[in-house]
């Protein structure tokens, strides 16, 4: 498996999930999917590898020293004994079958892949946001447990979007795109909101917050 760097018996899965994620992926193929579309579903097989305890299909979609960060619990660092192993050898000896992560939801922002979930009791949430390389391969884990999480646009990759969006205009939408840009317009504009925990218990439940820029 691959080493994380950083601070810090699950289910097989069910067979519809796996052929559903195949006729997913053969029709994005078939439409010309999107990079962001390539990011999710490499996420996915990912979590299907390690609940299947399918270690060389895991390692083919991780970066071999791949970042970690965490934030929550020390004893919630189910993760990182997933990707090293030390749950496997935990259940060879005796030990549980070990923390099953199933996202309830995956969205991908250009090279960034937010998934969610939750445990079977919905006592423990918790929000990973992967990162996927230039070559096609996950370099950095950012893992909370227990902790509401924000997802921010930073004001400088926004402008420069819009930058590039009048480039890639005509002429004419160059110019009326130009004259309403005002340098107030541009100071005005702050981080954009991009993602946001969606738990079902948030309403009587609260939990640390945290915000992550890209």
């Amino acid at each position: 498996m691959a080493t994380p760097r950083g601070q810090g018996a699950a289910a097989s899965p069910r067979p519809h999930e796996t052929a559903e994620l195949d006729a997913a992926e053969a029709a994005f193929a078939a439409a010309g999917e999107s990079a962001e579309q390539r990011n999710r579903f490499l996420v996915l097989r990912l979590y299907e590898a390690l609940n299947a305890r399918d270690a060389r299909r895991a390692q083919e979609l991780l970066a071999p020293d791949l970042e970690w960060w965490f934030h929550g619990p020390p004893t919630r660092q189910h993760m990182m004994r997933l990707l090293t192993g030390a749950d496997q050898r935990d259940k060879n000896h005796g030990g549980g079958g070990g923390f099953v992560f199933s996202p309830r939801s995956v969205d991908a922002f250009g090279s960034t892949v937010i998934a969610e979930g939750a445990d079977e009791t919905r006592q423990l949430y918790w929000v990973h946001a992967w990162t996927v390389g230039p070559d096609g391969v996950i370099t950095q884990l950012r893992e909370y447990f227990n902790t509401d999480l924000t997802v921010t646009l930073l004001s400088g990759a926004s402008a420069s979007a819009k930058k590039a969006d009048i480039a890639g205009a005509p002429p004419k939408q160059q110019d009326a795109a130009s004259s309403s840009s005002s340098p107030r317009s541009a100071a005005a504009a702050g981080p954009k909101c991009l993602w946001q925990s969606r738990r079902a218990d948030s309403a009587h439940k609260s939990l640390p917050g945290l915000v992550l820029a890209i």
